[in-house]
């Protein structure tokens, strides 16, 4: 399966959670999954393997993978001395492509990956086109300076999105670095990555 580009919200009614966070999102006024028995409020109980899938899903959709290189990270993950699921998601969370969302200079992922893909972003003074590069402690990441009008940059910056405790960002600039590993409390993604770990290492 290839990597999804279709429509966000109906990934977020599908799973009946606002994944992504949007302010704009049709579960305001219609919180319930899409479907002809969508709004009767049961909820279908999951076998412990749908519940695995389900969040491997949401982990996948939120971060924009595919099924190899989502399995790829887990492998990577698992290899990784600690908590394999805490691992799983400070590896998501260090993906270049995250950290351009998670500094403000992107107003949506799919505009993050966007702007890594078309060359407008540099890693310590170099061009990385690769969303998949991960950033470590230290690493100056920042939108290069021919790019910096760029309108979902500079839409990114009206917003001024809260940026969470492990990253530090300059919006005049548009430059920031990862100042630490992120711990599991600190990343804003509603997931139990615990499910998915079940769930690929079976």
């Amino acid at each position: 399966m290839g990597r999804y580009t279709g429509a966000k919200h109906r990934i977020s009614r599908r799973f009946a959670e606002n994944i992504w966070g949007y302010k704009k999102t049709p579960l305001a006024t219609r919180p319930y999954k899409s479907g002809q028995h969508g709004r009767d409020g049961r909820k279908k109980k999951l076998s412990t393997y749908g519940e695995g899938l389900n969040e491997k899903q949401k982990l996948k959709f939120f971060y924009q993978l595919r099924e190899a290189s989502f399995r790829r990270l887990f492998a990577k993950a698992m290899a990784m001395p600690g908590n394999t699921g805490d691992n799983l998601m400070q590896l998501l969370e260090r993906r270049l492509d995250n950290m351009i969302y998670r500094m403000g200079f992107a107003p949506t992922p799919r505009a993050a990956r966007q702007l890594v893909a078309h060359g407008h972003v540099a890693v310590n003074g170099r061009k990385v086109d690769r969303a998949s590069y991960l950033v470590d402690i230290g690493d100056k990441v920042a939108i290069r300076e021919k790019s910096k009008q760029h309108l979902q940059v500079q839409e990114a910056v009206a917003n001024k999105m809260t940026t969470p405790s492990y990253v530090q960002a300059n919006l005049e600039k548009l430059e920031g670095e990862l100042i630490q590993i992120p711990q599991r409390n600190d990343i804003p993604v509603v997931a139990n990555e615990r499910a998915v770990v079940e769930f690929l290492g079976r």
